[in-house]
């Protein structure tokens, strides 16, 4: 869990500063931009687990057990495979704090390993020079927060760098990296607020099993904006959509005092 967040049973993530609360970035993105993605890829996790259990013949003995303990399974199979995930970029940030650091590389399990390497491979390819990792940040006025991987001096330009070790780099990262590069402080870990560093871009790392990539992000004041439009629409959801339907109208003739002093109302 990053420094400041808490994480809501609805699985929502807010950072919480000086009495403040502020929505987390990738809550709003999550809230805001629509993933048409998301549900095939879902199904397509179940689909794969069902059929590979049911090809090593332990779906039918899981029905059998315990019926809806294996639907339980098959539901939480798109949730594991996020947090598979997770546990990844857990060993990425811990690689680029030990580079950072000077001290020797973690050892690394077979299932990151790969993508491991190629970490230690752009850090020898590129040579940057981190000026901060893992930093809580925040737009007091915008009313946002979030953590950023890193921003480091890369070939003379100083970046907002992202990590991503997903099929592929999705659009939605250039708002992600707009709204971190415009933050207006990082709240630093004893409580002061330290001036948000210049940056004159942003850029990803992109991790697979067969090697890396390291791409230029637009990251502007114009992407900015279309990010502060996605607040919008997460605010909508959360705090305006549950609103906006009133009571039912009553028949001519029938209505109170005070249901005509509020349609009066209303009508100014």
């Amino acid at each position: 869990m990053p420094r400041n967040a808490t994480t809501s049973r609805s699985g929502q993530r807010f950072y919480e500063w000086r009495s403040d609360r502020y929505w987390s970035v990738t809550t709003i993105l999550s809230g805001g931009v629509p993933k048409p993605a998301l549900l095939p890829w879902g199904i397509k996790m179940v689909a794969e687990g069902a059929v590979e259990a049911v090809e090593k013949g332990t779906l039918s003995g899981m029905v059998e057990q315990d019926r809806e303990g294996a639907i339980r399974w098959l539901k939480g199979l798109p949730w594991a495979a996020r947090d598979k995930a997770a546990d990844l970029g857990t060993a990425i940030h811990e690689a680029i704090e030990a580079y950072v650091l000077g001290k020797p590389f973690p050892t690394w399990g077979p299932l990151i390993v790969k993508r491991m390497r190629h970490v230690e491979q752009f850090l020898a390819d590129y040579g940057p020079t981190y000026h901060m990792t893992e930093a809580s940040v925040f737009n007091r006025t915008q009313r946002y927060a979030g953590t950023l991987d890193a921003i480091a001096t890369v070939g003379g330009r100083t970046l907002v760098i992202d990590v991503k070790s997903g099929k592929a780099v999705y659009p939605e990262t250039a708002l992600q990296l707009a709204a971190y590069r415009w933050a207006e402080f990082v709240g630093a870990p004893d409580g002061s607020e330290q001036p948000m560093p210049i940056t004159v871009g942003a850029a990803v790392l992109h991790l697979t099993d067969e090697g890396y990539s390291f791409q230029h992000v637009e990251s502007g004041r114009d992407v900015f904006q279309f990010f502060l439009y996605c607040r919008e629409v997460f605010r909508w959801q959360e705090e305006f959509s549950k609103t906006v339907i009133g009571a039912e109208i009553p028949l001519p003739g029938s209505e109170t005092p005070e249901q005509i002093e509020l349609a009066e109302a209303v009508s100014e």
